[in-house]
């Protein structure tokens, strides 16, 4: 049988965390203490190693090879010969973090550029997609007028 999950909580796995001191940082877990927590570190990141509830996180694909319960120098070795940090900023979850970052650092004109910038491409978009369904409503109508041409053709009366 194959299994419908691809990401485990494992040994080594890097986790985003969602919630708490350490919002929006990077960690490995270290280990796995029971079904809801694990230990984490994050010595490059500026994370302590502490207990964190797996609701707080989210997996990455991101494995490091790392023992249980690695010290700080075996893990920051691992963390630099994966070049860990390359990986992250290549996650969806981190290009998402960098886009919120900048959104909330412009001022208010530049949140109105990106407004008006926002509706331009909407309104594109809805001419485009007004234009493809007003094709396929025409050539629908089409063949539903040839369909009714071709069964309804006078037959002509025998006497």
């Amino acid at each position: 049988m194959i299994s419908k999950f691809s990401l485990f909580v494992q040994i080594g796995r890097v986790v985003m965390i969602n919630q708490g001191q350490f919002i929006n940082k990077t960690a490995v877990i270290l280990d796995v203490l029971d079904q809801n927590r694990v230990l984490v570190h994050g010595p490059t990141t500026g994370v302590d190693r502490h207990v964190i509830n797996l609701k707080w996180v989210s997996l990455t694909k991101i494995v490091l090879p790392v023992q249980r319960g690695a010290r700080s120098a075996s893990l920051n070795a691992a963390i630099k010969k994966v070049e860990l940090e390359k990986k992250v900023a290549e996650l969806p979850a981190s290009k998402l973090i960098a886009a919120r970052a900048a959104k909330s650092a412009l001022c208010d004109f530049g949140r109105f550029k990106l407004r008006v910038q926002k509706s331009k491409l909407n309104k594109k978009v809805t001419g485009l997609v007004r234009q493809k369904v007003n094709e396929a409503n025409r050539a629908a109508h089409k063949k539903a007028v040839a369909q009714k041409a071709k069964h309804t053709k006078k037959v002509p009366k025998t006497k």
